[in-house]
């Protein structure tokens, strides 16, 4: 129609307003009305409630919509609910024969979405504190098993070692005592005279680069240069010569303690 501002899902009385053509319809959807001026006229002002109880004889459920829309207004919905609030089915009657023009039904909706939204928030608010005290008796068990695990480790420790200690000192055999001896200081023998040996192979090599290395540049001396590398040559070769002696003396003492500790019997200890 030309003269249509608007759709109305519903009765006249109970329906609700679209915000658009677009709207797609339900299987509760009863009926759709092409709103216009002329069959819906703007609402006048609303006004102070006069307590006129007009509503109140007209509502269906025999409710007291005066009070309802005072706690609503108030956003008192504890109150609202004690006056039954959910027991109003919307019908419109009391919005209709209000003097006042006061738009009840629209009061009832707001309060009763706002309770549902408070139960919503309720709900997530006690799953939430559930969900916390479990976690905090879950972390204080963790713990409890924790510490008891410790303290029956710490209780076995404390058993063995109280058991070690109270069990008697247990002795080797007397031949194993006897052999020992004799082998570790033969060990210790062989172990230096390999050092030695590889001292005397080093004092050798060094000997050798020394002999066969020539001096470089030497074409251009003074006679009193080449006396000074003569001197210098011949401290160095003596000085060869007592190191190896050194060695060789010292050489000649290991192999002759090596021949004496090899020579002595082996000491038994005394048995039982």
């Amino acid at each position: 129609m030309p003269d249509t501002n608007g759709y109305l899902m519903g009765g006249p009385m109970m329906g609700i307003r679209l915000p658009s053509e677009q709207v797609g319809i339900i299987k509760a959807t009863n009926c759709i009305i092409a709103m216009s001026d002329v069959l819906f006229p703007p609402a006048p002002p609303a006004l102070p409630c006069i307590r006129c109880t007009r509503c109140a004889e007209a509502c269906p459920a025999e409710l007291q919509p005066q009070e309802l829309y005072w706690f609503a207004k108030a956003k008192n919905f504890d109150k609202a609910r004690k006056y039954n609030l959910f027991d109003c089915i919307e019908c419109g009657a009391c919005s209709y024969v209000c003097p006042s023009h006061i738009p009840l039904v629209q009061y009832y909706r707001f309060a009763k979405s706002e309770i549902w939204d408070q139960e919503s928030n309720q709900k997530a608010a006690d799953a939430a504190r559930v969900r916390h005290e479990y976690h905090e008796f879950r972390e204080e068990r963790e713990k409890r098993e924790k510490a008891e695990k410790l303290a029956e480790r710490d209780r076995a420790a404390q058993a063995a070692k109280a058991q070690k200690a109270a069990a008697p000192p247990t002795l080797p055999p007397a031949g194993e005592v006897a052999n020992v001896s004799p082998s570790a200081t033969t060990v210790e023998a062989d172990s230096e005279s390999a050092i030695q040996l590889k001292i005397q192979q080093a004092i050798e090599q060094a000997k050798l680069q020394a002999a066969t290395t020539t001096p470089k540049n030497t074409e251009q001396l003074t006679p009193e240069q080449r006396a000074q590398i003569a001197a210098i040559e011949a401290r160095r070769a003596h000085i060869h010569e007592l190191a190896s002696t050194s060695v060789e003396a010292s050489s000649a003492m290991l192999v002759e303690a090596n021949t004496e500790v090899k020579s002595q019997p082996p000491t038994q200890s005394p048995q039982e």
